[in-house]
């Protein structure tokens, strides 16, 4: 009895044992690395953009439904030859390449612009950060001093007020780049709740070389809008000079000019309107760029005056309202240099995007 007892017993731990190993495999932790965040660099955000983007995918199906047509003009010549028909074939298959390259640009410019707005973003929550830890050290010292008998009981409520905002200026800053980072992965077409962020970058001025007369000068031969309303002067052209004979009536002849001034005209306005565009966006970035000189003064000038500011609250030379007075300084100073550098990174974006560069380095 006491075998069969035993062997009973034995089989018994064997079992628990198979069934404790694949309850434990069923349960067990995933890799620390799929649970990681992915930090991705501007070119992997923009990769990652291009292969989810509708827009580019739609901006593709246009191209190829373009060539399908321009392959049909073609063939129709053989049996209906039609001159402005297979102009504007080829100008479809044209504009469909120039919008598809465009849409990649358009892409590549809302990446960049939530990529830096994520980082200007972390930048200012560090900051606002910094900036708590500051107001926690003075509310320590003025308790410290409240206790020794220097100060009165209204500093150390003006430092617990201090710390109570900064707290608050921490949470509104942390929202703000939640949103950020919520609007950076839809820009790259992922689901909301995935873990990836922009990776950290030296926030620093990016500055490229720009030529506007220059810049201007391919704009104005290069942009979509421009190479539409050309394409539309030259068939405009075409069917005046095909009109005028002498079976055409003389009425569709007319017709023909008024629509080939029609769009002359057109043309020339938005060739007018493109130049204002392009000196807008080029000022528009000289004026960011000559704002982080003088914003770099102010941060040095902020943190020499909260240095001396702390030498004189410590000494009992000024009230805790100042010392807050000269922290808000020093943060204000840097929130504002940090979103120059920004706006000038960003407005440069544009700026290219308003040349249509993209078009240039094909």
């Amino acid at each position: 009895m006491n075998r069969k007892w035993l062997l009973l017993l034995s089989l018994l731990v064997m079992l628990l044992s198979l069934t404790g190993g694949v309850f434990g495999a069923e349960h067990a932790e995933m890799p620390a690395e799929f649970e990681a965040t992915q930090y991705v660099s501007l070119a992997e955000a923009q990769a990652m953009a291009a292969a989810n983007s509708h827009d580019v995918k739609l901006a593709a199906l246009r191209l190829e439904e373009a060539q399908v047509q321009l392959e049909q003009a073609q063939a129709a010549q053989i049996m209906q030859p039609s001159p402005t028909l297979l102009i504007q074939a080829q100008a479809g298959y044209d504009l469909a390449m120039q919008g598809y390259i465009m849409a990649q640009d358009d892409l590549v410019l809302t990446v960049k612009t939530d990529f830096y707005t994520v980082l200007q973003l972390e930048n200012m929550l560090n900051i606002a950060e910094e900036g708590l830890e500051s107001a926690l050290r003075q509310l320590n010292v003025a308790e410290m001093k409240f206790e020794a008998g220097t100060v009165t009981r209204l500093d150390v409520i003006q430092a617990s007020r201090n710390v109570l905002n900064s707290e608050a200026g921490v949470v509104q800053a942390g929202h703000g780049l939640d949103l950020a980072v919520l609007k950076f992965r839809q820009s790259l077409g992922l689901a909301l709740d995935a873990d990836v962020r922009p990776a950290a970058e030296a926030f620093e001025v990016v500055e490229r070389s720009v030529d506007l007369e220059e810049d201007l000068r391919f704009a104005l031969e290069n942009r979509e809008e421009i190479r539409q309303l050309r394409v539309a002067v030259e068939v405009a052209r075409k069917s005046v000079e095909l009109a005028d004979n002498e079976y055409t009536p003389a009425l569709e002849l007319r017709m023909a000019r008024l629509q080939l001034e029609q769009t002359m005209v057109q043309f020339e306005q938005v060739k007018q309107l493109l130049t204002l565009e392009m000196r807008q966006s080029y000022i528009a970035m000289q004026d960011a760029r000559q704002r982080i000189p003088v914003l770099e003064k102010g941060v040095e000038e902020a943190q020499e005056l909260l240095r001396l500011s702390e030498l004189m609250y410590d000494a009992d030379m000024i009230t805790a309202n100042d010392m807050q007075d000269a922290q808000l300084a020093v943060m204000a100073a840097r929130n504002d240099l940090v979103s120059a550098i920004t706006d000038f990174n960003i407005a440069q974006a544009r700026y290219r995007h308003t040349v249509a560069s993209a078009l240039r380095e094909q």
